[in-house]
């Protein structure tokens, strides 16, 4: 049986496209570097998929971005948002059903996003059944290249 889990992205811009499709623009992979702090991003944008077994749908689902300890951002999934999702796993056979996964998705854009210093985001997703935790986003200072440094005589 799958696991309950969450997948997480973080980016410079989500686009909806024509046929329900996203595009995300300017993906990072687990870090964010700037040149110095404090600096203003004029956007990041955060997309959070939360995953299901389809024999065992969400009940509550409660989303939190958090930046280091700090609450950035928080988001409660409505009963009937939950009740539909849950619906539409109605229609699969019992086999079907043991092999699906229902997929809770949520996109959210920070604009602009401050950071006065190093710090990590990341999710959380709580539901019924405890917290589940996404990949978050390391925010560091870049280090200058190399040859940027002075040399010691």
């Amino acid at each position: 049986m799958i696991a309950r889990y969450v997948e997480t992205l973080f980016c410079d811009d989500i686009r909806h496209e024509m046929g329900g499709k996203l595009s995300f623009i300017g993906v990072y992979s687990g870090e964010l570097l700037v040149p110095a702090f404090p600096v203003t991003l004029p956007k990041l944008c955060l997309f959070v998929n939360t995953l299901t077994p389809a024999e065992e749908p969400f009940r509550s689902l409660n989303l939190r971005l958090l930046k280091d300890t700090e609450i950035v951002q928080e988001i409660a999934s409505d009963e009937a948002q939950l009740t539909a999702l849950s619906d539409s796993a109605k229609d699969l056979t019992i086999e079907q059903r043991k092999m699906g996964v229902l997929a809770n998705q949520v996109t959210a854009t920070f604009s602009p996003m401050r950071f006065d210093g190093p710090c990590t985001l990341s999710v959380r997703v709580r539901t019924e059944d405890g917290e589940l935790h996404g990949k978050g986003l390391k925010v560091d200072q870049a280090q200058p290249p190399v040859d940027a440094v002075p040399k010691q005589t």
